[in-house]
């Protein structure tokens, strides 16, 4: 999955492999030879317990992202 294409999106939606959703604003990328832990994008919660703090969203961990706006 290439998730640095949704970073220029104000709102996604993504799905991880275990089943869990976060909703949230994109805020960085990082490329795999960046991160010893593979590409990720980082993202702001909007909504839940993780709200307003960044969430790295690991490429190896994600299943689907859905554009919201």
């Amino acid at each position: 999955m290439e998730l640095e294409r949704y970073l220029k999106n104000n709102l996604i939606r993504i799905t991880f492999t275990d089943g869990e959703m976060l909703i949230g604003r994109p805020s960085d990328f990082m490329q795999e030879c960046d991160d010893e832990d593979g590409a990720n994008l980082v993202v702001i919660p909007t909504e839940g317990k993780l709200k307003g703090k960044y969430v790295c969203c690991f490429e190896h961990e994600v299943v689907n992202v859905e554009v919201i706006e």
